[in-house]
């Protein structure tokens, strides 16, 4: 497992038991780990990342996330072992359907599944990322057939789309109920 030095770490937010931190060069071993995994991507159409340049790429677009929209996909680790990053989430700000939404992303190592991490990062990455950019609604692109995404969106308190509507790669669009987003 790769570690790194929580000291040079960029802390977005801590949660009760985890750190969110901006991700950075040296993550992308673990974007590989995570993202090339046949598990974690088990509802992903394109199927897990093949090599390290796809990790190269997908780290280098979160980490240019950060610095043009101040926002972005972060690095999660526990608070007990802050070097060692178990996963990623966090929110994506991006146009869809001609609208500027947050995209609400998570992906753990399956090792952290089931612990209640995925939901902790996403309401941390939501209260910290909200209200830096006001009236953005936040939206989850999920498979149908993934029920565990489709059930942690729901109590993250996203509906699915009551139209069925769905991106250009066959994902329901969940979007924040009303009375549950962030003023």
């Amino acid at each position: 497992m790769t570690t790194t030095d929580p000291t040079t770490r960029t802390i977005v937010a801590v949660s009760e038991r985890l750190v969110l931190t901006q991700p950075q060069e040296g993550d992308v071993e673990v974007m590989f780990a995570i993202h090339g995994d046949p598990e974690t991507n088990r509802y992903n159409p394109n199927g897990p990342q093949r090599d390290i340049a796809e990790a190269r790429e997908m780290l280098d677009g979160f980490v240019a996330d950060w610095v043009r929209d101040g926002v972005g996909y972060c690095a999660v680790a526990t608070r007990e072992d802050p070097g060692v990053v178990i996963g990623f989430a966090g929110l994506f700000l991006h146009t869809l359907d001609g609208e500027r939404v947050f995209n609400l992303y998570y992906r753990f190592r399956p090792s952290a599944w089931g612990k209640g991490y995925a939901a902790e990062a996403a309401r941390a990455a939501m209260a910290e990322g909200l209200p830096r950019h006001p009236g953005i609604p936040v939206i989850a692109l999920i498979h149908a057939d993934n029920l565990p995404s489709r059930r942690l969106a729901e109590r993250l308190g996203l509906v699915a789309d009551p139209d069925g509507r769905t991106d250009e790669e066959d994902r329901v669009i969940h979007r924040m109920a009303p009375a549950l987003a962030p003023a």
